[in-house]
C-alpha cells in the first residue's frame, strides 16, 4: 500500500507541484489549503508524513505543528516544514514545536524527495524518478 503524504500549503501552484512530486514517487498525496483543514485531514486521514507550510490562512503552520504533536493520535506523524521563512529563529521554533525537519523555499525537488523517503523509512539507495 502506498504511503500517504498530506501537503498543507495555501498556494495552489506549490501544493500541486509537491503533490505531483509525491505521486511520481509512488506516494498518495492529499492537499489542505489552510491550517484547520490540515488538522482535520491529519486526524481523519492518518497520513504517514506531513509537508507543512508556515504562512497559512486562519492558523499558521507553527500552531498546526504544535497541535498535531500534542495530539496522541497524530503525534507520531513526521512533519517536514516547507517554508519561505529561512531565518534561524523560524527553523528553531519549528523544531521546538516538534517538526522533524525544515526545508526552505525555493527547494530542490530531489532533496525534498530524499528527505520524505528518509522519514518514511525507505532506503536511500534507489534513485528518484524525476
Amino acid at each position: 500500500m502506498a504511503k500517504k503524504v498530506l501537503i498543507v500549503e495555501d498556494y495552489p501552484a506549490t501544493s500541486e507541484m509537491m503533490a505531483n512530486l509525491m505521486k511520481m514517487e509512488g506516494f498518495e498525496a492529499s492537499i489542505a489549503a489552510d491550517g484547520p483543514s490540515g488538522l482535520k485531514m491529519a486526524t481523519a486521514g492518518h497520513p504517514d508524513l506531513i509537508l507543512l507550510d508556515i504562512m497559512l490562512p486562519e492558523m499558521d503552520g507553527f500552531e498546526v505543528c504544535d497541535k498535531l504533536k500534542k495530539n496522541p493520535a497524530t503525534a507520531g506523524i513526521p512533519i517536514i516544514i516547507v517554508s519561505v521563512r529561512a531565518a534561524d529563529d523560524n527553523i528553531k521554533k519549528g523544531k521546538s514545536l516538534g517538526a522533524d525537519d525544515y526545508v526552505t523555499k525555493p527547494f530542490d525537488p530531489f532533496k525534498l524527495i530524499e528527505m520524505v523517503k528518509k522519514y518514511l523509512g525507505q532506503t536511500k539507495g534507489g534513485k528518484t524518478s524525476l
